[in-house]
């Protein structure tokens, strides 16, 4: 049971919330039916395996790296609780099975989960060292989870759809490495206080220093902490300027404009907690443990299901 408990850690399940992407192309086209919902739930178990899959190649790709580092010294393969022989054995069924359940979607998907898991084996190896292409394989996977999504229900991904997906996923890329800097920094954490009252601890140069780079990402000798704020900042803009756009260009009911600001808040918070509380390294985590980001999401989805479905009107020229 232990042995059974550690191999199903390492598929991450916390990260299968990435997976609701696939759900986007329905319900941002109104096609919110039992038969497009299932088909959409069977894309997102495909990219669960997939990802799951992937999970376990990278963790023994980067076993030695991981014994290194103060949290991920705990994954499964690392602290020796899970030998590579067993995780490699392991990742063949998980591997049959996101190309199984890929296979009932048609050949479209099933291509979608090829590329998805050859694109980040790819960056399990190589391209996770290469800054900005590494946020960029990032995006990538999210693009294509909306593919996969709105394949499987019959529907056309909308050009702004793919905009926001792309701008907010480098976000959180950019978020995720600002983060792993601050968790490397030599910086002691605030004396006393909660994370909501600790002062943040940046240096005048912007810049952190490295003590054991040999413990995280080392594409993080490429990045510094004033670069990630800009492109934070930057890409931050942007998804919230495409979902302004979408709102009054992309649907002929302007109503929509209505869940803008919902957005923006919590945009505005997520930078909150990355520039000023130093989170971010686990982004599911603060998906599932911060209250004001899901009571934006929350009001949003209120919001725009009253417009798309109970009739909500506003006047808008």
């Amino acid at each position: 049971m232990s042995l059974l408990r550690n191999l199903l850690i390492l598929l991450r399940p916390r990260q299968w919330t990435k997976n609701a992407v696939c759900f986007a192309g329905v319900f941002f086209a109104g096609h919110i039916q039992v038969h497009s919902a299932l088909r959409a739930c069977i894309a997102a178990a495909a990219f669960c395996a997939a990802s799951g899959f992937v999970y376990i190649i990278n963790d023994i790709l980067d076993r030695d790296r991981d014994r290194l580092h103060p949290h991920k010294k705990l994954r499964p393969i690392a602290s020796g609780q899970v030998t590579v022989p067993q995780a490699l054995a392991f990742s063949v069924p998980v591997f049959g099975l996101a190309i199984g359940i890929a296979a009932c979607l048609g050949p479209v998907v099933l291509a979608i989960i090829g590329c998805y898991i050859l694109l980040n084996i790819c960056y399990s190896a190589v391209l996770k060292n290469l800054s900005l292409v590494d946020a960029t394989v990032v995006a990538a996977g999210f693009i294509l989870r909306v593919y996969a999504g709105t394949n499987a229900v019959g529907v056309t991904p909308s050009a702004w759809l793919l905009l926001c997906t792309f701008f907010l996923s480098l976000f959180l890329a950019f978020g995720k490495r600002r983060a792993e800097i601050n968790a490397a920094s030599r910086f002691d954490d605030a004396e006393g206080g909660s994370p909501e009252t600790a002062p943040a601890r940046v240096p005048p140069s912007g810049v952190f220093e490295i003590p054991r780079m040999d413990s995280t990402r080392g594409v993080l000798h490429k990045y510094n902490v004033a670069m990630l704020d800009r492109f934070c900042n930057i890409c931050a803009t942007l998804a919230i300027a495409a979902y302004a756009l979408f709102t009054v260009l992309g649907h002929p009911n302007r109503s929509f404009i209505v869940t803008t600001p919902p957005v923006v808040m919590g945009m505005f918070r997520y930078l909150l907690l990355v520039e000023r509380y130093h989170e971010g390294e686990a982004p599911d985590a603060i998906l599932l443990k911060d209250w004001a980001i899901q009571l934006a999401i929350l009001i949003w989805a209120i919001l725009y299901i009253a417009v798309l479905y109970g009739g909500l009107h506003i006047d808008v020229q």
